[in-house]
């Protein structure tokens, strides 16, 4: 089996490479950014010039695709569109026909499980829920799916859509706009105030990074069939008790600063992840407060360069 990850150097890429290389699978990582450190085993690739010319010389017939690239973040106002849509739709499109000429094995799809439901009232949300999404964020994240959904009817080649709760832990980044637990944690390491965006009584479903990358690796040993998956803790946890969990394993108290709430910010999201867990025999495992813990660890000083999770 030879994985090819594309956007292969940020939060979700960095500790994927590791969990993959950690079990003998062959990885071939590609990004536009080179590697902080490179991992032996990994083969690295950085992308220069066209990226359809790039990719045409990497992807081979029979690999299994990770497509994890993706500029923007969910709670984005519309701004940029034009780099947006190039990049998240055009570009991703045209990367896509690329492993569709190659014949490859499978594609697997980094959604959100978040941004493309919206907002609802019925919790846990499952995948027969309708897609209404309130941000461009999710609307791009749905075009993508639904282009794949084609490709798997067109071309016969299975495509696999994860959508995916908000993930946390090693090598996540604080005050980049998106990783909350991350700059929470890094604000009160820095004595910093943390900014809520409403009244901090939203619900999110939070994902521990290893969790994530076991479920990945899962879907690539079962060959998981086709399909949108959920992938969550199905917990629905609240910014306050995030705040309330870092308060207790600092033996500090984070002092918070209230703005008014973004138009396009979901108001509460917890995932039905029952599908992915019949087919895989996948749960999430690390509770929160264990998560944040290993992330804590994690972390160089004040440098927040952690080392990728591997159980």
């Amino acid at each position: 089996m030879r994985v090819v990850v594309i956007g292969s150097n940020g939060f979700i890429g960095t500790n994927l490479l590791q969990y993959l290389n950690s079990r003998h699978v062959k990885v071939v990582a590609c990004d536009n950014r080179k590697p902080k450190k490179e991992m032996k085993g990994v083969v690295y690739h950085q992308i220069i010039g066209e990226e359809s010319e790039f990719y045409s010389g990497i992807v081979q017939e029979d690999d299994y695709i990770i497509l994890l690239k993706w500029k923007g973040v969910p709670v984005s106002e519309i701004r940029n569109q034009r780099e947006l849509f190039q990049n998240n739709i055009v570009d991703m499109m045209l990367l896509i026909d690329i492993c569709v000429e190659r014949k490859v094995k499978k594609i697997f799809f980094a959604s959100s499980g978040g941004a493309v439901y919206g907002n609802k009232n019925i919790f846990p949300i499952s995948e027969q829920e309708e897609t209404q999404p309130i941000s461009e964020y999710g609307i791009q994240k749905l075009m993508i799916e639904d282009y794949l959904r084609f490709i798997s009817r067109t071309s016969k080649i299975p495509t696999v859509c994860l959508r995916i709760a908000n993930p946390y832990g090693p090598y996540q980044q604080p005050f980049n706009g998106q990783g909350i637990i991350a700059t929470f944690l890094a604000s009160g390491l820095l004595g910093k105030n943390v900014e809520i965006w409403g009244n901090g009584n939203c619900l999110r479903d939070y994902l521990y990074i290893g969790d994530l990358c076991e479920c990945i690796y899962r879907c690539l040993l079962l060959d998981i069939e086709e399909g949108v998956y959920n992938v969550g803790s199905g917990v629905g946890t609240s910014i306050l008790e995030i705040c309330e969990i870092i308060s207790a394993m600092l033996g500090i108290e984070l002092h918070q600063t209230l703005k008014p709430a973004y138009g396009v910010q979901v108001k509460n999201n917890v995932l039905d992840c029952s599908k992915i867990k019949e087919k895989i025999d996948w749960e999430c495992e690390i509770t929160m407060d264990e998560g944040i813990s290993r992330m804590l660890e994690s972390w160089d000083g004040i440098g927040f360069s952690g080392k990728p999770d591997v159980r």
